[in-house]
This record gives structure tokens, C-alpha cells and sequence, in this order.
């Protein structure tokens, strides 16, 4: 058996080869991360929105079957629960916010109480924030219950 001493020499990568190929990884990986920022942008709406969705759908479902729904605001865990109050108790949804959003504050004492007319006990908002800083503020009016987002006031 012959051994080919040229081949067996050549045990590894060399410097260059292994520099391209590091900054082809990272010229992929600069590429990939504006994609990526847009994905926690588009979780945040998506959270945002299911929550404004949630209340909507706490008011509508008091008129509906005619029981009292709550929204309960818990700022410690950054979460809420919506409960349905009939012959007896039942959570309806709990959701934390995972995605960027805070609770910064609620002026309605966390806890607020649809009627079965739709209307709330208390006209309210509560604020919130996303990673980029931005004032979120979602308000319930009182009377009819209409909720409305506003992003920095507008």
C-alpha cells in the first residue's frame, strides 16, 4: 500500500480560510437582524392588540349573556385576567405580557367591572410601554364603554 505523503500533510484550515468564512457568518447575521427586530416589533402590536381585543370582547360578551365581566390589572406580574361573574366565578383569559409591553399604570384600581348593558363601572385607562420607550394608553369611556388606543397621544 502506498501512502501519498501530499495528502496526508494536510490536516486542517488555514488562517484565510477560516477568516472568509467568519465574515460570511457575519455578514449573514447582520443581514438577519433587522428581520429580527421587526419580529419583536410585530409581537408587540400583536400583544397590544389582542389586549385591546380582550376588553372589547369582556364588554361585548357582559351584553350578550347578560352577566357582569371583569378585567382584572395586575402590574406586579404585568399581566390581566378577564372574569366572568355569573352563578359562579369562571376565568375567562389570563395573559402576561412577554413581549415588550409594561404596565405603567391604571387609573380605575385594577380592577374593572362591565355591566350587562356594556357599560363599565368606571371610566379609565391604562398605560402601558413597549421596548422602544413609546407611551401606550388604552382608554375606557365611561356611559358606553368605547376603548381607544392612543401611541405617544396620537
Amino acid at each position: 500500500m502506498k501512502f501519498n505523503r501530499e495528502l496526508s500533510s494536510k490536516y486542517g484550515y488555514t488562517l484565510l480560510e477560516l477568516i472568509v468564512v467568519l465574515s460570511l457568518f457575519a455578514i449573514v447575521f447582520s443581514l438577519a437582524i433587522p428581520s429580527i427586530k421587526s419580529i419583536f416589533i410585530n409581537m408587540e402590536k400583536r400583544e397590544l392588540m389582542t389586549f385591546r381585543r380582550d376588553i372589547i370582547y369582556a364588554r361585548n360578551s357582559a351584553i350578550v349573556e347578560n352577566v357582569n365581566y371583569v378585567l382584572f390589572i395586575d402590574k406586579a406580574n404585568n399581566s390581566y385576567q378577564i372574569k366572568k361573574q355569573g352563578n359562579k366565578e369562571e376565568i375567562i383569559r389570563n395573559v402576561k405580557f412577554e413581549n415588550g409591553i409594561k404596565i405603567v399604570k391604571n387609573n380605575f384600581y385594577n380592577t374593572l367591572r362591565f355591566s350587562p348593558t356594556g357599560s363599565p363601572n368606571r371610566a379609565g385607562s391604562v398605560e402601558l410601554t413597549n421596548m422602544n420607550g413609546d407611551v401606550i394608553e388604552i382608554t375606557i369611556t365611561p356611559a358606553t364603554g368605547k376603548v381607544n388606543l392612543y401611541i405617544n397621544g396620537k
